[in-house]
Formats: C-alpha cells, structure tokens, sequence
C-alpha cells in the first residue's frame, strides 16, 4: 500500500531493528507486496499494516476483519490517518483526521514531539514509564476496544496544522496506543509509526511496547 519506509532495509526511519525483534522472538517473518486475501492471509499468524499511504479496499478490510476474528493478530501502525481508518473503525478504534500537539512532556521544546506517560492496565502497556512520538494522530476506542496509552488531558487536537494551540481547538486526552479482541484475534493500534523506526525504537520504552505487542499476540 505504497508504504514510505521498509521492514527490511537500513536506514534512520525504517523498521528493520523492529523486524529483527519479530524474528528473535522467534516467529518466522516475510512482506506481502500483494493485494491482501483470504488466500494470503491463511497460513499468518500475525499481520502488520506499518505506514501505508493507500487505502485499503472493501475487500481488503472484509478480509482482514474474518483474519482476526478466526483467530489472527492484526498491527497498525500509522504515518497517515486516512489510508487505515475504515480499517480501524471495524474494529472499533477510530483514528483523528488532525495530528496532536501537547503541553507537557515535550522534545526539544517541540508540541508535536513528546513522551507519553499516560498509561492503562493491559499486558501491551506493562511496565512502561515513557514512549516517544514525533506527529502522532489521535484514537478514540470503542468497546471492546480500549485506549491503553494516551496523551494528557491538556493536549489539543491541531486542526489548522499550525502546529500552534488556537482558540476553539478541542482539549482533552486523546489515545495514542488501543488493542482490540475480536472474535479469537487481536488488534493493536498505534497512531504513529516512528516509535518503531530505527531511529527511535532505542528511545524512552518504545522497544518495551515493540516486545509487549509480540508478546501479547503470542499468548
């Protein structure tokens, strides 16, 4: 879905570190350059979405949808908010359509860069103090869905991207991290990507969420 950055190569923002933790936890790990199917989906055990810039077709999304309620493991990780969000709402976490500036916890003294130190109760967020994201977008989980990680509650939803707080804009907490279980499958949702890239997956806890992910799906 004509994803920017690659599982497979080097580089500051790729995944490549983060592949490499999929397979020392012992999973056999491949890319599907390929329409998503039933077919291609029969014999995975855990699908990952990581940046895509395309959107997913009807088909796709029905696919997937029976993939995790017969009992697959589906990851969501989000450069662009539009690509995936019929993807997400199916499974009840609806993704923002602005990105989140916040007023604490900043990096480098930038609103769109910062820690989240907001966490909920679920082996997906065990043990984390802090994770960092550069531009995230926001989550809204319905049940069975549930926010896991979040922003504070004196973050602000950008809507005019002038990375700036102005009069009107929605203030409140947003979610960063949800998980899902549908039918016998799991869903995890972050609403950014860079926590897994290369560049950053080494900061704060963000490879601790990398390795809870695995190993909740592993349970």
């Amino acid at each position: 879905h004509t994803e920017i950055f690659s599982p497979v190569k080097e580089g500051p923002l790729n995944y490549s570190t983060f592949h490499d933790i999929w397979k020392q936890s012992g999973e056999e790990v491949g890319l599907n350059k390929e329409a998503v199917t039933a077919a291609r989906l029969s014999k995975v055990r855990t699908y990952i979405i990581a940046g895509p810039v395309q959107s997913f077709t009807r088909e796709e999304v029905a696919a997937l949808e029976s993939f995790v309620k017969n009992g697959g493991n589906l990851l969501v990780l989000l450069h662009i908010a539009p690509p995936v969000a019929q993807l997400t709402n199916t499974f009840g976490i609806l993704v923002s359509n602005f990105t989140i500036g916040e007023t604490t916890g900043l990096i480098d003294n930038k609103s769109q860069d910062f820690f989240v130190t907001n966490f909920g109760a679920h082996a997906v967020s065990a043990g984390l103090e802090k994770i960092s994201v550069y531009g995230t977008w926001g989550l809204m989980a319905n049940e069975p869905a549930m926010t896991v990680a979040a922003t504070s509650a004196q973050a602000w939803a950008d809507m005019d991207r002038n990375r700036k707080f102005d009069k009107g804009e929605p203030q409140q907490e947003f979610g960063i991290v949800a998980v899902s279980q549908t039918g016998k499958g799991k869903v995890v949702v972050v609403a950014d990507d860079a926590p897994f890239a290369n560049k950053f997956i080494g900061e704060a806890d963000n490879r601790r969420l990398a390795e809870n992910i695995i190993r909740w799906f592993k349970q």
